[in-house]
């Protein structure tokens, strides 16, 4: 079970928020505020993936795996905004950990799918409800309608139309090292 100690927190500005966010250059600037979000969030959600010895591009590829059917190394690359290179170093590590397996597609041997294993599907989860309350931490202090109204904005930005307007390129998951 986790304790409080246990949970990776997200280091607090000196002052709070709100006597600073109105003096700030980019305090409306929504590209530089989901940035440094995104930045201070996947710190400590790398933190949780690191104590199962994973790194977070480890952690996303690896739930992503667990939680659909079999998938093509090139549309999971495209899935989740990684290039070829990268997502290739990622399957090596989580195939020679026995986490997910990879085998030529029928039909066509030069495409490879990529499967879930038993044991990636029970570190995937345990690793995504510790990241749950690494998230949880993160909106302590918005209650459930602030929390689901975020998650509902952020899902219509990363798949709505605008989402399509510029292509992925290379990682959009950054390791913060």
């Amino acid at each position: 079970m986790l304790r409080g100690a246990d949970i990776p927190t997200l280091k607090a500005a000196t002052t709070p928020a709100t006597d600073t966010m109105g003096e700030h250059p980019f305090a409306s600037d929504l590209n530089w505020l989901l940035h440094r979000v995104a930045a201070s969030l996947g710190s400590a959600q790398n933190e949780v993936a690191r104590r199962h010895g994973l790194g977070i591009r480890d952690y996303v590829v690896l739930r992503t795996v667990a939680s659909g059917a079999p998938t093509s190394q090139l549309a999971l690359g495209k899935d989740l905004g990684l290039g070829k290179t990268t997502l290739t170093a990622v399957l090596d590590r989580l195939e020679g950990a026995g986490l997910v397996l990879r085998r030529p597609a029928a039909g066509d041997r030069r495409t490879h799918v990529c499967e879930a294993t038993e044991t990636d599907w029970e570190l995937a989860g345990r690793v995504a409800h510790e990241i749950a309350r690494t998230e949880d931490g993160l909106l302590s202090t918005h209650g459930p309608r602030e929390r689901r109204l975020l998650v509902t904005l952020l899902r219509e930005l990363a798949f709505g139309t605008f989402a399509g307007s510029a292509p992925i390129s290379g990682s959009c998951i950054r390791t913060g090292a």
